[in-house]
């Protein structure tokens, strides 16, 4: 077996959120230093945050919800595909990373996987991300997960219509992946968001496991 590869960011308060998102909090409601013989936390946050895996339902109205994604969505054969320093990525940035056919789950590592964009502490909107035709070239191409090294898949000025390209067409989409120590190549990828009813979106914990 080889190692696993953590490709998720940490949940903190202090990391990088949309600008509109209402974050995260974490609150010790018990501990042993006020004498109640056990520690207990509460988090408060948005289910945007940090890794997380989108259904249609967050831009399609009446889209289908996380839970209704079977498990294997998740967990299987990934391709992770270096687009450069593209940052409206398109189809030409997409066949120019010679991504395998018959590829279900593909991650991409972009500039915001550079040491210089990672260092920023504060959200960036001009990160990188798939334009609309990028999108309906994932699509095409039949995958049926996409993951993006940002909080977005989409650019932020094109969001709405790049995600509702991808899940119109019934894509998960994971946001929030860190894959700057991951080269490109072929992988598996283990994907757990939370077992969460009726909602468009939760955090997740992800692993990617080189292929043999």
């Amino acid at each position: 077996m080889s190692p696993l590869i953590d490709i998720s960011l940490a949940l903190r308060p202090e990391m990088v959120t949309w600008p509109d998102s209402a974050g995260m909090t974490v609150e010790r409601t018990k501990s042993f230093e006020r004498g109640d013989g056990v520690t207990v936390s509460r988090i408060v946050m948005d289910v945007h945050c940090g890794t997380h895996v989108e259904a249609p339902l967050h831009f399609v109205d009446g889209g289908s919800t996380l839970d209704e994604f079977p498990l294997d969505t998740f967990v299987g054969p990934a391709y992770v595909a270096s687009v450069g320093l593209a940052t409206s990525i398109g189809p030409a940035d997409l066949e120019a990373a010679n991504i395998p056919q018959g590829i279900e789950r593909l991650l991409l590592r972009t500039a915001n996987s550079e040491p210089s964009a990672r260092s920023v502490a504060a959200f960036r909107p001009t990160f990188a991300a798939l334009s609309p035709a990028g999108a309906e070239w994932v699509v095409g191409r039949g995958i049926r997960l996409i993951g993006a090294d940002y909080l977005s898949v989409a650019r932020f000025d094109q969001a709405a219509e790049t995600h509702r390209v991808l899940m119109t067409a019934g894509i998960a989409i994971l946001e929030g992946l860190d894959l700057g120590q991951v080269a490109a190549g072929s992988y598996r990828l283990i994907c757990t968001p939370l077992r969460i009813d009726n909602v468009e979106a939760a955090p997740a914990r992800a692993l990617l496991e080189r292929a043999l």
